[in-house]
């Protein structure tokens, strides 16, 4: 998770933004990732070039740049690996917040602070392809106890800054909320 927190930082350095959540093609439709976006940052240019990215991700076109795996994007605790379709998974999901559909946020409209903000979360569970443009969601969503986690009791989360927190399955749900938005205001405290 760290690497992908340096890669998202990287992308941050070479395009003064933060990737879209999702990029968006023709009548709005979802086409391509987050994830996808940051591949040239994880040392995955090759297969970055292969993308075509005015078609969606799942096209014909596009189908077999996405069974490749991406170590990054794998939590080796985790068996599922590929889609019934043959897509390779993620095991980790974005904050929808923060990583919105074709709008490229600059850290500077994070007013909670980058060290008080989720950027993306480890899942135990509904694995999505990464190159699904649909790998987007509050985090309040994901970290609960009626949720399978990940890792024993708790969730890896990547903060806007960079670091990389665990976090108990059972914490404060008025302190997830506060990590989760960018801009609500809300004291995190402690977790």
């Amino acid at each position: 998770m760290k690497q992908i927190g340096l890669a998202l930082h990287n992308y941050y350095e070479t395009h003064d933004s933060l990737p879209p959540g999702a990029t968006l093609g023709k009548n709005q439709t979802p086409y391509h990732s987050w994830q996808a976006m940051i591949l040239p940052f994880l040392d995955q240019l090759y297969l970055y070039r292969q993308i075509h990215f005015n078609e969606p991700w799942d096209a014909s076109v596009n189908q077999e740049v996405f069974k490749q795996k991406i170590p990054e994007y794998l939590n080796p605790k985790t068996k599922a690996k590929i889609s019934p379709e043959g897509y390779s998974l993620s095991h980790y999901v974005g904050n929808e917040l923060v990583l919105k559909p074709n709008i490229r946020m600059k850290f500077e409209e994070i007013q909670d602070g980058s060290s008080n903000t989720i950027l993306a979360i480890e899942t135990g569970e509904n694995f999505k392809p990464w190159g699904d443009p649909t790998a987007l969601t509050k985090p309040v969503n994901i970290i609960s106890p009626k949720k399978k986690s990940p890792s024993t009791g708790g969730y890896y989360i990547l903060l806007c800054d960079g670091r990389v927190h665990y976090v108990s399955e059972d914490i404060d749900p008025s302190i997830l909320k506060a990590l989760s938005t960018p801009d609500g205001g809300e004291e995190v405290g402690e977790y």
